[in-house]
């Protein structure tokens, strides 16, 4: 069982277990929920009592698939709590310059880089233990939640820290950064996620969220004025009157609707299923760069 869970004075530290959260892409809580426990932390007595089965079955099988790690790659992994300072690190095995740590999921992927949660727990227990190489073994979890070890279900990921300096950067940073606003609430237990936001950040969202608030209403506007503008061209289709001019001066113009014409478009699709080695000859590679980032701003709903 993972001692992060269970240590008595875990509040006390940060964990791998917190890294996700306080990265603040954890599905399970989120990082204000995190700084407000470790701020006002149950005493050395607690323990975390949270549980569910998927948790039960990953501290069933972690020590079948250490074992099984260790007799397959002729290892010696043992599990190792180290702590610097605030930072503790608690993995599922040690052995040479490797890290190991073993998940069990239902949901398996292809790359490491998929799993960004056990990616970044990972690369901190590397920088806690100095250690270069890590092994992420991820075990699939069965429907029937079976106890019994299956070679077949375990995936493993190699992973150098050499690859994921930036990375490691941003996890340092973001530690630092959750420092700084654990003292904050510490000093002040009244403080809200938003007190602890950058204050540029803040005023410019605030902006934005004016104007996201304005241009909701616009397009509420813009749809009730083009039925309108539809119904209006109806009447005048039916009236049989195709302008007027109101008494302020604006004009109202009815415009006919086009006449409809055929367009012949080269069929790509059936070229390169008739045609594959004629399609391939003339295919050129183009690089298509991915979508831009954004910032997203969601109101809630009335």
């Amino acid at each position: 069982m993972k001692a992060d869970s269970v240590v008595k004075d875990r509040d006390k530290y940060i964990g791998g277990s917190d890294i996700p959260i306080i990265m603040n892409i954890s599905p399970f809580k989120k990082r204000w929920q995190l700084l407000q426990e470790k701020a006002e932390p149950r005493g050395d007595g607690y323990a975390n009592e949270f549980t569910s089965p998927q948790i039960e079955y990953g501290n069933e099988m972690e020590e079948k698939i250490r074992g099984y790690i260790n007799e397959k790659y002729d290892c010696e992994f043992v599990p190792d709590v180290k702590i610097v300072g605030d930072l503790r690190g608690n993995c599922d095995g040690v052995y040479k310059d490797t890290i190991l740590e073993i998940k069990t999921t239902s949901i398996i992927h292809k790359t490491v880089d998929q799993y960004k949660s056990y990616l970044v727990q990972i690369l901190f227990y590397m920088m806690i233990f100095e250690k270069e190489d890590g092994m992420l073994a991820v075990y699939e979890r069965p429907d029937d939640y079976n106890t019994r070890f299956k070679h077949k279900r375990l995936h493993i990921y190699r992973i150098n820290i050499k690859d994921y300096e930036d990375l490691c950067t941003e996890i340092n940073r973001q530690v630092d950064r959750f420092r700084q606003d654990l003292a904050k609430m510490k000093g002040n237990p009244f403080l809200t996620d938003e007190d602890l936001q950058p204050t540029e950040i803040v005023e410019m969202a605030d902006r934005a969220i004016v104007f996201e608030t304005q241009l909701r209403a616009f397009k509420k506007l813009e749809e009730e004025y083009k039925v309108l503008k539809e119904n209006l061209k109806k009447v005048m289709q039916e009236k049989g009157i195709k302008s007027y001019i109101a008494n302020t001066g604006m004009k109202v113009t009815l415009v006919p609707d086009g006449i409809d014409t055929i367009e012949y478009k080269f069929d790509v699709a059936r070229f390169r299923d008739e045609n594959p080695g004629m399609y391939d000859k003339y295919v050129m590679p183009t690089e298509k760069k991915g979508r831009a980032g954004y910032v997203r701003i969601t109101i809630p709903e009335e």
